[in-house]
């Protein structure tokens, strides 16, 4: 049998070298193709891991803390400082026991503090008299203006002395006004545990060397609860995020104070409780005699200096220069996250998810706070002061309300910049404790664009639209003393086995989130492979809208989904070289089969049976196999070399089983069609099919061709096949690289990344064209040799050589206009269920991807062309008779 092969082969050199370069560049092609896989879908896999992995892999929430948002999957950047507490210290350590978890990290957001200093000899009230107006105010800007965030008052008398003196708390005469300022500033304290929080985030290499022995927790620091006030351990980070500004005016009233009569007559009209007593001096017109400013990060700065006996850094205002601190602080307010509410999008092709924040009045159970204006009176985010109500008994009867009081021990500064968590603006994971958010203002309020688009820092502004990152740490025992049993906001999972992205390790993430929604009974999110994505979210002040704000949100479980469709993207390249690479086998072994029907038939009359024909078939099938085995072994061996890298087994194994597969379908075909020959009908008109018949006039040049192409489809729809699959890969590559800027999916531009179409790809897609040019070429050849003698017909009736090249030449025109416009269809079928648009705007698109499938056939058409011009009417004729 084998000797049969190898004399069938030498009797028709001209097909088998063909053959054989086919098998050549299938096994370049899938050595290629494996290598740029491995390579490619590697690379992948690894910025995966590198850039899309947050320091945790779930993050657990209390009951009811979910956001519109995540309905998309998606969450608002450091949503986690905006928990106030839920889950319980039980709850807890009953997750810290489970099974696979590493680090169990919890957070706990107490609360914000009020900074304070104080700076003597700072008011210069004027010794004529006047009702004054000392005026402190604390802007912020927010991307639209200058947000009030308190506006405080005291107000001074300079009267004659007869006049009697009004008796109203926060009313005092000239003299006995203290020139003092205070000047505070809100900070978030946040409580962790110092042991998780070492091994997630490695907190505790981030400690600034100081001359004071600054260090990190140990076991030893704990709150005291016995001192008055207790006492709780803080890290400190120095570095302030603060933007704000004090502005400080001393303020005569517009009233008539000049005489004693004018005085007394106005302070009859003052009434005598706090509230609206300050109601009242409030509202009164007044002109301003001085003003200062004192920024607010030079404030924070000199506390944080002050506090740590380190020297000051950056102080712009020498008014701080002799300031001194009182290190007992009170937890005044918390906050919540923003509420959402989904927006339609202004411009849905850059920003697929729009929502719409708008203020709200702030409300808070302590009157303290209202009265003297400690807060702003509009805010993005609900706020809950942290006051305990007791009766006054040395007086008045009325309520007192106390905020929970701490003295400091500083034990350390951190630099949050040395924490290991992502620092790259383009991956990383907004939803980390310690970096402030960030977002730009991107249009107006009539939806204009704003270029460059406008920076937005809201820190300092504890119900700003952006969260705040805490500027000091405590441990978790301060927590529970100050806020409680259920104080902890949420806990960041490290998880045993979820190092890697893989399906195995995401089956674990999911098998842990819903025990913990289970027995707990909390919310788990699983974060491993999150990746931002950009948000657009409108921004409403009481009715008006102010404009529209763009923040890299996290879209959760992304990588994982970029994990998917990049196996997806690879198996499309694999797919379409596999499909172009058995269609070539498969019109192979089919023209084989019309070229040697009468030598199978022959074989058959003379007794052999259709077992050997098959043993033949698959000898055959064999060799070729093992040939594209052995140029791939070199070609693996060349990379190898090449990359200085270990020969890749599991490539070599692939390429022999695909090449197996390949080749063996060829050998099914050829099998099928060798039971369908009859010996005597094949001997006698050497077809063993029929052709089709065709209903069309020979009118023209093109209904012959279409009446040759019809009446064999189909060998014709092998050729069709073999050139609309590399065209419609070719054409949704063009439509990647040009509309896309060469990514499938993007992360920062659109959804996720899938595959990088570079050059290499289009190599791929040029070895696979390549094989169906030939294909169409050996199938076109092979209906040249059957049409010999109606050629010959042709030329005796006078057609040139010319006239018969274009004939055949036209055929390959027409066959490859035909892929194009099925390749196309596929291209744009797929581009519409993966992006959900059909790019018909693209006319150059279009153009190329209809041009060169027509330019293949034309290729393809050449050389049997030139068989066809070289036919000799009289020995054709003659052999046909």
């Amino acid at each position: 049998m084998l000797r049969f092969v190898i004399n069938h082969w030498r009797r028709q050199r001209g097909k088998f070298i063909l053959t054989l370069i086919g098998a050549l560049i299938i096994s370049a092609g899938l050595s290629l193709m494996f290598n740029l896989t491995d390579s490619s879908q590697g690379t992948v896999e690894q910025t995966l891991q590198k850039k899309w992995s947050s320091a945790y892999d779930i993050v657990v929430r209390p009951k009811g803390s979910q956001l519109a948002s995540e309905s998309n999957d998606l969450l608002e950047p450091n949503y986690l400082n905006g928990i106030d507490g839920g889950i319980s210290f039980k709850q807890y350590e009953t997750i810290k026991k489970m099974k696979d978890i590493a680090i169990a990290a919890p957070v706990a957001v107490m609360g914000y503090v009020k900074l304070g200093l104080r700076v003597d000899e700072q008011w210069d009230v004027p010794d004529k008299p006047g009702f004054y107006r000392l005026r402190e105010t604390l802007t912020s800007p927010n991307g639209f203006g200058e947000k009030i965030l308190s506006d405080e008052a005291i107000y001074s008398v300079n009267a004659n002395q007869n006049a009697r003196v009004a008796d109203i708390p926060g009313v005092f005469t000239t003299k006995s006004t203290s020139r003092i300022i205070y000047p505070r500033t809100f900070s978030l304290l946040v409580a962790i545990d110092p042991e998780a929080e070492a091994k997630l985030v490695g907190l505790d290499r981030s400690i600034i060397p100081s001359k004071e022995n600054s260090r990190y927790f140990t076991k030893n620091d704990k709150a005291t609860e016995k001192a008055n006030p207790n006492t709780i351990p803080i890290l400190l980070n120095p570095n302030s995020f603060n933007q704000g500004t004090f502005q400080y005016s001393i303020e005569r009233l517009d009233v008539p104070f000049c005489t004693q009569k004018q005085q007394n007559t106005f302070y009859s009209k003052i009434p005598k409780d706090f509230t609206p007593a300050f109601k009242m001096l409030n509202e009164i017109p007044s002109k301003t005699i001085k003003k200062f400013t004192i920024s607010s990060k030079d404030v924070e700065q000199k506390f944080f200096s002050t506090l740590t006996n380190t020297p000051t850094k950056n102080i712009q205002s020498s008014r701080l220069d002799n300031a001194t601190i009182a290190d007992y602080l009170q937890l005044e307010i918390t906050t919540g996250p923003l509420t959402y509410r989904p927006e339609k999008s202004p411009y849905t092709t850059r920003w697929s998810n729009a929502y719409q924040v708008e203020s709200q009045k702030i409300q808070v159970t302590n009157p303290f706070l209202k009265d003297i204006n400690a807060l702003p009176k509009t805010g993005y985010r609900s706020t809950h002061s942290l006051e305990k109500k007791v009766k006054d008994t040395m007086g008045s009867g009325n309520d007192i309300y106390y905020s929970p009081g701490f003295s400091m021990n500083v034990i350390g500064l951190y630099d949050s910049n040395k924490i290991r968590v992502s620092k790259d603006p383009l991956n990383e994971l907004p939803m980390e404790t310690y970096r402030p958010s960030s977002a730009d203002l991107v249009l107006d309020a009539n939806r204009k664009p704003v270029n460059p688009a406008k920076s937005i820092n809201t820190s300092g502004d504890p119900v700003g639209l952006l969260t705040n990152s805490p500027n000091m740490l405590t441990t978790l025992d301060s927590a529970q003393q100050y806020r409680g049993n259920k104080s902890i906001s949420s806990i960041r999972l490290k998880i045993k086995g979820g190092e890697t992205l893989s399906e195995k390790s995401d089956q674990l993430l999911q098998q842990i989130k819903a025990t913990i929604e289970r027995d707990p009974g909390l919310v788990a999110t699983i974060t491993k492979g999150s990746s931002p994505q950009p948000a657009v979210t409108k921004v409403v002040e009481q009715g008006k809208t102010l404009g529209w704000i763009e923040q890299p949100w996290v879209h959760i479980g992304a990588a994982m989904t970029i994990f998917r469709e990049t196996s997806v993207g690879f198996s499309s390249v694999i797919f379409a070289m596999l499909a172009v690479a058995i269609v070539y086998v498969l019109a192979t072994s089919y023209v084989s089969m019309l070229a040697r029907r009468k030598e199978f038939a022959v074989l058959l009359a003379l007794g052999w049976r259709t077992k050997d024909l098959y043993k033949i078939v698959l000898i055959e099938a064999a060799i070729l196999a093992g040939f594209v085995s052995t140029v791939a072994l070199i070609v693996e061996g060349i990379f190898s070399y090449v990359r200085n890298e270990a020969m890749n087994g599991w490539s070599l194994l692939w390429i022999a089983l695909f090449s197996l597969v390949i080749y063996l379908a060829g050998a099914t075909w050829s099998a099928w069609t060798i039971r369908r020959i009859s010996p005597y009908e094949a001997i006698k008109t050497g077809e063993y099919a029929k052709a089709a018949r065709v209903g069309l006039k020979l009118r023209s040049t093109v209904t012959l061709v279409l009446k040759e192409l019809i009446g064999k489809w189909k060998r014709n729809s092998l050729s069709v096949l073999s050139i609309a699959l590399p065209t419609a890969l070719l054409t949704f590559f063009l439509f990647v690289t040009f509309h896309l800027q060469g990514v499938l999916y993007t992360s920062w531009l659109g959804q996720f990344v899938a595959l990088q179409v570079g050059p290499m790809h289009y190599v791929t897609m040029g070895v696979a064209i390549t094989i169906a040019i030939l294909t169409t070429g050996e199938i076109m050849w092979q209906n040249v040799t059957d049409r010999r003698a109606s050629l010959a017909v042709l030329k005796a009736l006078g057609w040139t050589n010319g006239a018969i090249r274009q004939l055949i030449v036209l055929e390959g025109f027409l066959v490859g206009l035909i892929s194009g416009v099925i390749g196309l269809i596929i291209a744009y079928t797929t581009i519409y269920v993966l992006y959900d648009l059909v790019p018909w705007n693209e006319p150059l698109l279009i153009g190329v991807s209809l041009a060169l499938p027509i330019l293949f056939g034309v290729i393809a058409a050449f050389i049997p062309a030139q068989l066809a011009a070289r036919v000799q009417p009289y020995q054709e004729l003659k052999d046909a008779s």
